[in-house]
């Protein structure tokens, strides 16, 4: 399946960092003989993310916002960083907070020694005050709150910002930094981070083992790939049905091309929209599995050419509902539907 590189900002690295090929096992078809497709859900392709209402003159900055950066540890471990920023304008005076979320993964399946896992969770929320003067922005970090972890003590100073408004994209920038959020719509499909609650999270129950249920991914970016400034939302959204092990599902993958100027010579359309769905068969052994594209359809589409091939993935369970995949051409972080 083939895989986008992306950039959030200027500070975002490529989304897709090169690792070793990671195939498992084919499953036998009569391995799944129990899953019948009754057992599994029957859901229709989400709709892609729709543009931003607009917002009133004093309600500009009231909402939630997106921020993502993913890249590499000293060691070569796999750092994923996330925030999820809650602000609300009231006049010129803005307030909030933002959750913010760093995971760090294993990426030679060596589990750590502060948890025995392969990989470890830090989430702080920080508290921010400011004002707004015009499209101009000042935030100032006022309080932060850390959960402990026993992988890490990270604690970043409180940081001011001077930032700018662009439709849904706001630039924040401090001493030595810069980063974009995005807005994120009503219809958006991106799942919100967790909450702090304590103590007590990297511990994975059998039950978070199962991996029933339905899982999410999905990303924004502003990467330019053509050189036409054309900006990229991809979503997936995986169905799972896990049987004592044996595992059986599907996953849509959405492709969202939108182009500021001009049109797609495809479709005579500044904008374009694939739709796939991947059938999968796979086996799971407590925290680990594999998982084989075995199948795909696609939606009809002027732009679709076809070119796609099956990807086989190697999984690993990581504590608070999420799965790591990887595959020969990257990995990624799935998170469950909450319901």
């Amino acid at each position: 399946m083939q895989r986008l590189v992306y950039l959030i900002g200027s500070l975002l690295v490529p989304l897709c960092i090169g690792l070793t090929a990671c195939h498992g096992p084919t499953v036998q078809p009569q391995e799944l003989e129990q899953l019948t497709a009754a057992q599994l859900p029957a859901t229709a392709i989400p709709s892609p993310p729709s543009d931003r209402t607009p917002a009133t003159a004093l309600q500009k900055l009231t909402g939630t916002w997106d921020w993502l950066l993913r890249g590499t540890t000293q060691q070569g471990d796999l750092r994923i960083e996330q925030e999820e920023w809650h602000l609300e304008q009231r006049d010129s005076k803005l307030s909030g907070d933002y959750l913010r979320q760093v995971t760090t993964l294993s990426i030679d399946q060596k589990p750590y020694r502060c948890n025995g896992q392969l990989g470890y969770l830090v989430t702080s929320r920080i508290r921010v005050l400011g004002e707004m003067a015009g499209d101009r922005v000042r935030l100032t970090e006022t309080s932060a709150d850390h959960e402990q972890s026993p992988c890490s003590d990270e604690r970043t100073p409180l940081k001011s910002y001077e930032g700018i408004l662009h439709g849904d994209r706001l630039t924040l920038r401090w001493p030595g930094g810069e980063q974009q959020l995005i807005y994120r719509a009503r219809s958006s499909p991106v799942t919100s981070l967790l909450p702090l609650e304590g103590g007590g999270r990297d511990v994975i129950s059998e039950a978070d083992r199962k991996l029933t249920g339905v899982w999410e991914w999905q990303l924004q970016s502003t990467a330019v790939t053509d050189g036409e400034g054309d900006l990229h939302s991809e979503v997936e959204e995986w169905h799972l049905v896990d049987l004592d092990g044996k595992l059986a599902g599907y996953f849509d993958r959405i492709v969202l091309r939108s182009r500021a100027k001009g049109v797609f010579p495809c479709s005579g359309t500044p904008q374009v929209r694939t739709v796939t769905r991947y059938s999968l068969r796979g086996r799971r052994t407590g925290e680990h599995f594999f998982l084989n594209e075995v199948d795909y359809k696609s939606e009809p589409s002027p732009c679709e050419n076809g070119g796609r091939r099956l990807d086989s993935y190697r999984g690993t369970v990581l504590p608070m509902g999420q799965l790591l995949l990887e595959w020969s051409g990257g990995s990624q972080i799935l998170r469950r539907r909450r319901e």
